[in-house]
């Protein structure tokens, strides 16, 4: 007897224009179940007659157009929900007392796990995670639909391999552009909810195309700042929080820019699931952010580079309350590693903020090479095949000093099976160095990032 055929296709059987067929009793179709990923049906029918004159902020001719705001403009005025007396609801003791009404996980892509584990140490990490984005599904009905197909089909052509890259959902991508673009925010959980959305968002941009990735995060991030200090306040949101401030002031550190929003530790001993037990360390590094943006313009003192030098020599994350025995020896290794490389990078980036480039530099090499060594010290210890992720901006550091083979370094950095669009740039960038090094560039290694490949920043 022959299989039944779905009245509706899935969306993978329509977008390959299969025949879908699904088995009694399945709940995925042969094709789907075949190679194993979500088995959806949630694209909207074509209505009858003509399509009408409505183009899609964000697409043009197929393609999602950068989200491309100027961070400068202030963000759209926001208006916060009271309590009848007039003052502001305290969301602290809400959130303390309150048992969150989560919605079931089915809410979630059922392959989350193994596609959402790139922006993660490890596995450790996803429970607190998922039931973040749960809550933000269940405080923010819709608002995040369309990033997550966008997402799930993006990372299943990166991450698992499972589509052409021709198959990426670019228009759930610029549908969820539209929806930043339109933000209302009107109490916290608007906020933590476009916070969602914005890194979301801007984590799609970076495998599909070449920039805007910063452009799409700093929006965000200035759409919720007026919220910033309740979000902070609330463990449960940690997860969603940390994130985009660390990927901020990473790009901030190599581009001369002041971070949107400066972070507050609302506690000790934070473990994020990016920034791993570096969190502590993102406030000095803040600091240095706004220095070298002020350098500039010749507005600091040198005593101001010495005080951030000195708390970043004297800076190590107190293991004692950070609880790591909750965490496999893989993800422990892994963010001890981190912390390792960022805190010589940071020292290294503060020298070449003192010193231009030049022929010889022992005290850069012998940076650069220490955070190398941390690499090849943890692929001693957890083996060839394990991933350093989330170390991205040491490693960038680190080979604009010392001819590496670039390629093999970035392999080793990622859980990514295809090359993301962004890579190019900063693949390309090191030898952009070594080029202007060769033909007697003697300024600061920042400064050919303006005139350099267009390249983004990542954790």
């Amino acid at each position: 007897m022959p299989l039944p055929t779905q009245h509706k296709a899935c969306d993978l059987c329509y977008t390959r224009k299969r025949r879908c067929v699904i088995r009694p009793g399945a709940a995925a179709c042969v094709r789907c179940e075949k190679s194993s990923v979500a088995c959806t049906a949630s694209r909207q029918q074509p209505r009858a007659g003509r399509p009408p004159n409505r183009e899609l902020a964000g697409v043009a001719k197929g393609s999602l157009v950068v989200f491309d705001l100027a961070i400068s403009r202030p963000p759209r005025p926001v208006t916060e929900s009271r309590d009848q007396d007039g003052s502001p609801p305290k969301l602290l003791a809400s959130v303390g007392t309150i048992h969150y009404e989560l919605p079931p996980p089915t809410r979630l892509p059922s392959n989350i796990d193994s596609l959402s584990d790139i922006y993660m140490f490890g596995p450790t990490f996803a429970g607190d995670f998922h039931r973040a984005l749960e809550y933000c599904c269940h405080q923010s009905p819709g608002l995040l639909d369309e990033i997550f197909r966008a997402l799930e089909t993006s990372l299943a052509w990166a991450r698992l391999a499972l589509l052409p890259v021709e198959h990426i959902d670019i228009k759930s991508g610029a549908e969820s552009v539209r929806k930043l673009h339109n933000v209302q925010i009107t109490k916290t959980h608007d906020a933590l909810g476009y916070l969602m959305l914005g890194q979301a968002l801007a984590a799609f941009n970076s495998l599909i195309m070449p920039t805007g990735t910063a452009s799409i995060l700093r929006c965000t991030l200035s759409m919720v700042h007026a919220w910033y200090s309740e979000i902070a306040r609330v463990p449960f949101f940690e997860p969603i929080s940390i994130a985009p401030i660390f990927w901020d002031i990473v790009w901030c550190l190599l581009h001369r820019e002041v971070p949107v929003i400066k972070p507050v530790l609302g506690r000790k001993g934070v473990v994020d699931r990016v920034a791993g037990i570096c969190t502590s360390l993102l406030p000095t590094l803040y600091d240095l952010c706004v220095y070298s943006s002020q350098l500039q313009d010749c507005r600091v003192h040198d005593d101001t580079i010495d005080g951030i030098e000195q708390q970043i020599r004297a800076w190590t994350p107190d293991e004692s309350g950070l609880a790591l025995g909750q965490y496999s020896a893989l993800e422990v290794l892994s963010m001890r590693t981190q912390a390792a490389m960022y805190k010589t990078a940071t020292l290294l980036l503060i020298h070449r903020l003192r010193y231009p480039l030049g022929t010889e530099d022992p005290t850069a090499k012998a940076l650069a090479e220490e955070i190398l060594e941390a690499r090849s010290q943890f692929s001693a210890v957890a083996g060839p095949s394990a991933k350093l992720q989330h170390s991205v901006f040491p490693t960038f550091l680190a080979l604009l000093e010392v001819p590496t083979p670039v390629i093999t370094v970035w392999e080793n950095s990622t859980c990514l099976r295809a090359r993301p669009v962004c890579m190019d740039g900063l693949v390309a960038f090191p030898g952009y160095v070594c080029e202007q090094r060769r033909a007697g560039f003697n300024g600061l290694l920042l400064d050919l990032v303006k005139t350099g490949p267009t390249f983004p920043s990542f954790p």
